[in-house]
């Protein structure tokens, strides 16, 4: 039988370190992780104004409060590339809140500690509406700079809208996993959100991970490899979204400029 993954908990960063303590620590461990980076309160509003949407879509238990996201009974689950999803998500890719969060003072300052020049923030906002009882569809163990591509030092930052325990299916990573440079993603996982990965040795691989709170934020290299979890809560919607950070005078692939699935 092979052995299951190992999973530890994330090694936690200081915001108020100096610049070039957390350059030497992403450097070390290609991820930084913060707990409470950005203000809850700021975190929930755009969780409430991306729930808007769905609640509409008639995707929440219309007898539960909808902040819980609880799915409607008899809601089958969708995911990326869906009519039915692509006509919610392109609704949450144009709410406002939504798509200036990544440029949250608190969420560029970190991105400006790493990056030793103005900082660009990639227009691609990224948001995931994550289904349970849909393991198949689980992002599985990839590098960013396979769907990135331009400059490799470009940071990725998931941040769920809302606390995600880790049934809720959040994000892991494998520390130290950058410094083997760009793997090719050579294992395809039909149905999966991306769908392209990298080969892992699970006997090996050591992940990272936590239950994540409001305002939790998780910055990693274009090289460390990561994945989600399954969403196994039974009946709850994860809600989040990631954002890549780079010099503003490095080379970006073109892509990044335009909207996600090109969502005009």
């Amino acid at each position: 039988m092979a052995q299951a993954a190992t999973y530890r908990p994330f090694v936690e960063s200081d915001a108020g370190s100096s610049a070039s303590a957390l350059r030497a620590l992403m450097a070390e461990q290609g991820y930084l992780f913060f707990r409470r980076l950005v203000p809850p309160d700021d975190v929930l509003a755009v969780r409430r104004a991306v729930l808007t949407h769905l609640q509409d879509a008639g995707w929440l238990d219309p007898h539960s409060p909808p902040d819980d996201a609880i799915v409607a009974p008899g809601m089958a689950p969708t995911t990326e590339g869906r009519p039915e999803y692509m006509a919610v998500y392109r609704k949450v890719l144009k709410t406002p809140l939504f798509h200036e969060f990544p440029c949250h003072p608190a969420l560029l300052a970190v991105a400006q500690a790493l990056i030793d020049d103005p900082v660009l923030v990639h227009p691609r906002r990224i948001g995931r509406l994550t289904f349970p009882n849909f393991v198949e569809a689980t992002t599985p163990a990839h590098q960013d700079h396979f769907y990135i591509r331009g400059a490799v030092e470009t940071y990725s930052c998931w941040t769920p809208l809302g606390a995600c325990p880790v049934e809720l299916g959040g994000l892991t990573v494998w520390p130290g996993s950058h410094t083997h440079g760009f793997i090719e993603h050579s294992i395809r996982h039909p149905g999966a959100v991306g769908g392209h990965g990298v080969p892992v040795d699970e006997q090996q691989a050591v992940w990272h991970t936590a239950d994540f709170e409001a305002g939790d934020a998780l910055f990693f290299h274009a090289y460390t490899i990561h994945k989600a979890l399954p969403n196994l809560s039974a009946e709850r919607i994860r809600i989040s979204t990631d954002n890549r950070y780079q010099g503003a005078g490095d080379a970006i692939d073109p892509g990044a400029l335009k909207p996600h699935y090109n969502l005009e």
